[in-house]
């Protein structure tokens, strides 16, 4: 009888265990969509004045690339941004430069300058394993990565009388190969063709017919007759026009693969000597949404004391949002989703379009 009434005992507390375990997994009233996550919030003053040399770039969303001096030498360090902890990924093998990451943020090069009329390029991967390294003549150096394949570059060499050879690089040969252009401020327009303006030596301008040229069979074509300033992005190509009705102001316009205009911005340029001043900004691939300062005011770029106002531009539907005002134009790179900015001349703070704050990344010491 004992026995009979353990096993009843026991049953009904199986059975209130689970009745119980099912009323507590269930949804409370009010509770049936978890609460939206807080944006995450940017450590400020994370880096020392004595040792920062610059940021270049985000890794990621949170990451993003610092050159650190040490002991008289420079070394890339991997900073989170949302925790302030730094982690080193290389050391740089002579006389810094500059570095840049790869649009797919999968390589880094490093531009080192071993002696005066002599550059050395270093690309690694995010462990810091070397990849391609190669001593080019130059006085001076520039190099574009191609975003449709991330293992080859553009690399240009400047003697010093500004003659010069242009090079791609591929990474999967390791091989330098001179190309026949006849412009040395190239960017790639494919895998296997670029972009440049066919400027008139003999004639002062500040626009000049946009060209493609096949860098295979060297074939030719006229993308825009009259541009003042292009950027090739993954899905669409920005060209910039002046407008005849208005001095300052210019149109910004997108244009697709088959040469028609997804959208198009009229922004205020400030003059110069003899071009006009393109404010910074960056496109946010994903999104199709470019991030840029405009000018608040007309004016000369060299006497101009007004402020920037940083706007957001969707490529796609063609609307615009204002994210700041009161801003100086200074260079800009944002995170792969466009929700921080790296800013300032090193890149030493961060705009956050959350909140539309600006953090300061570098601790003054001493």
């Amino acid at each position: 009888m004992k026995k009979l009434v353990f096993i009843l005992l026991l049953g009904s507390l199986i059975m209130l265990a689970g009745c119980q375990s099912k009323i507590t997994d269930a949804p409370q009233t009010g509770e049936q969509n978890p609460q939206k996550q807080e944006p995450l919030k940017v450590i400020g003053k994370s880096i020392s004045s004595d040792t920062f040399i610059e940021n270049i770039d985000w890794l990621s969303d949170r990451e993003i690339l610092t050159v650190i001096e040490e002991k008289g030498a420079a070394a890339l360090y991997i900073t989170d941004v949302f925790k302030g902890d730094k982690e080193k990924l290389a050391e740089i093998p002579s006389s810094y430069v500059r570095s840049m990451v790869s649009p797919d943020k999968s390589k880094i090069l490093i531009h080192s300058a071993p002696a005066t009329y002599s550059a050395m390029i270093t690309i690694i991967d995010l462990d810091g394993k070397e990849i391609y390294r190669s001593e080019i003549p130059s006085s001076e150096l520039t190099y574009v990565w191609n975003a449709f394949n991330t293992d080859k570059l553009l690399i240009t060499s400047f003697a010093e009388d500004w003659s010069f050879e242009v090079f791609e690089l591929d990474l999967n040969s390791s091989k330098l190969r001179l190309l026949d252009v006849e412009e040395p401020f190239l960017k790639w327009n494919s895998e296997v063709s670029v972009l440049y303006q066919d400027w008139n030596s003999e004639e002062i301008s500040i626009s000049a017919p946009l060209m493609a040229q096949n860098i295979l069979d060297g074939k030719k074509e006229t993308i825009d007759t009259a541009s003042v300033h292009f950027e090739r992005f993954p899905h669409s190509l920005l060209s910039v026009h002046d407008n005849e009705n208005k001095d300052d102001r210019f149109m910004y316009q997108f244009i697709n693969e088959n040469g028609e205009i997804l959208s198009e911005f009229q922004a205020t340029l400030l003059s110069r000597y003899s071009d006009w001043f393109i404010p910074f900004y960056d496109m946010i691939d994903n999104n199709d949404e470019l991030i840029t300062f405009k000018a608040n005011e007309a004016g000369s770029y060299d006497t101009y004391s007004g402020t920037f106002s940083l706007e957001k531009w969707n490529v796609t539907d063609g609307s615009e949002e204002t994210l700041m005002t009161g801003l100086a134009a200074e260079p800009l790179q944002c995170s792969p989703a466009g929700t921080h900015c790296l800013y300032g001349n090193q890149l030493e703070k961060i705009i956050d379009t959350n909140d539309a704050s600006i953090i300061e990344l570098v601790k003054e010491e001493g």
